[in-house]
């Protein structure tokens, strides 16, 4: 786990947390910069953390910037076959995935503060439970987000609680069995950024 100086311990925690429960290669948290224009991973967990916590794109460019701009999330099976795909991006971490969820973390008036991003998960990408368990978390994160101000190096109580109540929402899906999804191969419905909407590298 690797989380960027200056923000709460918890986040990079909730990351972790996260990468678990989809049994994942990588997840990580970017957030806007006060331009607007950009994105800042913060936290991340899983292979190339090291390397893409600190790093600045523009929130125009890839998977998680599709995310952002859109205030959806997205799941894309196979980024090679979409042109939102910062590979450059990736390849910098040394991992280049194959799929990638992302969802935005979303304050309580609806603006976007950043972007969680799953990469490789090894639950059923084309259910919408995945998309919509994935959102839940991101709006836990955009909790700890609002409560600590952006940035905080010591968590308060509450900022405790909050990252508390994520884990312990985690533990509850994956002690229910739940982080599987639905069976392989089923899917409940179109989701947002299938094969032909947008994507991004994290």
């Amino acid at each position: 786990m690797s989380v960027a100086p200056g923000y709460v311990a918890t986040l990079g925690r909730s990351v972790e947390a996260t990468r678990a429960l989809f049994a994942a290669a990588a997840c990580s948290v970017a957030l806007v910069e006060e331009d607007g224009a950009t994105l800042r991973f913060v936290a991340s967990d899983g292979a190339g953390a090291e390397e893409i916590v600190g790093v600045t794109i523009p929130v125009s460019r890839g998977i998680a910037g599709w995310a952002a701009m859109s205030g959806q999330p997205i799941a894309v099976r196979d980024v090679q076959t979409d042109a939102r795909f910062a590979r450059d991006v990736a390849e910098s971490t040394h991992y280049v995935p194959t799929a990638i969820l992302a969802a935005p973390l979303l304050d309580a008036d609806g603006e976007v503060l950043g972007v969680a991003s799953v990469l490789d998960p090894a639950v059923d990408q084309a259910s919408e439970w995945t998309l919509h368990v994935l959102g839940t978390l991101a709006s836990h994160m955009a909790l700890l987000v609002t409560a600590s101000g952006g940035e905080l190096t010591q968590a308060d109580d509450g900022l405790g609680r909050l990252g508390g109540d994520l884990l312990r929402l985690v533990a509850a899906w994956q002690s229910s069995g739940q982080s599987s999804g639905p069976s392989s191969g089923q899917s409940s419905g179109p989701s947002p950024g299938r094969s032909g909407e947008p994507a991004d590298e994290r």
